[in-house]
């Protein structure tokens, strides 16, 4: 008896995998398509030059004094001097790596408040559209790939279109969220280019 309702019981279970519905969806292509995203993306990139450029003026200052130590500090030197040489390019060193850190930690900070409102809408999209249409998954295609999980696209949905919708994305906010990748990606391409050329 306990055999009967076993075999039942492994029977039954796939049969009840195909009652479930599932889907996939492009985050990336639904944030891009966010005019929101594109103004947020653009500020950071703006902040996080600024940031990059004062690193660089302190890597500069730090290899000039460095190249001044190297040319005026000789043997003769007094240790005196050679010391307070070295812990002034040794103070330099520091500074630079905190404001590396503090920069680092700064831009973080501003990355999250300016995208997260912009995630959680599209959150409350994907919550909102698995709710109403009955879906059991709803995956992000590109993230479910990074992490191994294949996805049978002949049983499931692709639901990209519908959470655009559900978040008032027109057609021309998607023609703009392709447009900025595409420009996203030619400008990634191009600062490859220059440094494998350096």
């Amino acid at each position: 008896m306990t055999k009967k309702i076993l075999m039942l019981v492994l029977l039954l279970a796939p049969m009840s995998l195909f009652a479930q519905k599932f889907a996939t969806f492009n985050y990336g292509d639904v944030m891009q398509s966010l005019p929101g995203y594109r103004a947020a993306y653009t500020e950071l990139q703006a902040v996080s030059k600024q940031y990059d450029d004062s690193l660089e003026e302190m890597a500069k200052e730090y290899q000039t004094k460095l190249e001044k130590y190297r040319k005026e500090i000789t043997d003769e030197t007094l240790p005196v001097i050679r010391q307070r040489a070295e812990q002034e390019l040794q103070q330099l060193q520091e500074r630079f790596q905190q404001a590396q850190q503090d920069n680092a930690n700064a831009l973080s900070q501003q990355q999250s408040q300016k995208m997260q409102p912009l995630v959680q809408r599209v959150l409350d999209a994907v919550n909102a559209l698995a709710t109403e249409g009955g879906y059991t998954y709803i995956l992000d295609r590109s993230a479910a790939q990074q992490a191994g999980i294949f996805i049978n696209e002949s049983l499931s949905e692709d639901v990209t279109k519908k959470i655009q919708d559900k978040l008032g994305v027109t057609a021309a906010d998607i023609q703009a969220g392709k447009a900025f990748a595409a420009q996203l990606q030619q400008e990634a391409q191009r600062q490859q280019q220059q440094q494998g050329q350096r």
